[in-house]
């Protein structure tokens, strides 16, 4: 039995290796699974193409609109169009996150972008009991306590350990670093 091609290996390399034009460039790929279709609306939506993922959700909606990856993509389309869309994209994680423990995330980026801080804490640390490592979670935790003005460390900790590669805690250190080397030039 021959293996299935990789549709979106294109597109996928281009984005993971940081040549975003060439990812753009691949990305116009007809007749997608309703799984590709999703990821490919979540990398455009990654380098900021809202009206490349537009297209692609509206050929998703015309092959079944109720499709929960088509509700899911529109979710995500909702969050990056801002606005009064942010209501309409944390009613569709709110149907999700009944049903997946992992949607709760997105559920929380929402109140997040809507100011609702202690609904976002509270949902994340949910998300947090049912996966004590996954990094958006802690991302989103580490920022959430910031806006809380509550202690990050836990969650920046935890982070550090879990995904050392992630960029928040290098982007921390590196920061740290250049706040030092001023102070130290002033001093």
């Amino acid at each position: 039995m021959a293996a299935t091609p990789d549709l979106l290996f294109a597109l996928r390399n281009s984005f993971y290796l940081g040549d975003y034009q060439s990812s753009i460039n691949s990305s116009d790929i007809p007749n997608l699974p309703a799984d590709d279709a999703l990821e490919s609306d979540v990398i455009a939506l990654e380098y900021c193409q809202a009206n490349y993922a537009e297209k692609q959700l509206k050929i998703m909606q015309q092959i079944d609109e109720d499709h929960s990856l088509t509700q899911l993509a529109n979710a995500w389309l909702d969050l990056a169009v801002g606005g009064s869309k942010i209501q309409e994209a944390y009613l569709i994680f709110q149907d999700f996150s009944e049903k997946y423990g992992m949607v709760l995330n997105g559920k929380a980026v929402c109140c997040i972008h809507m100011g609702r801080f202690d609904e976002a804490e509270s949902l994340l640390l949910e998300a947090l009991n049912k996966d004590a490592k996954d990094a958006e979670t802690l991302v989103n935790l580490v920022v959430c306590s910031l806006h809380l003005s509550k202690p990050s460390t836990r969650f920046l900790n935890q982070l550090k350990l879990s995904h050392p590669d992630n960029m928040l805690p290098k982007r921390l250190a590196a920061a740290k670093d250049n706040f030092d080397r001023a102070v130290q030039s002033i001093t």
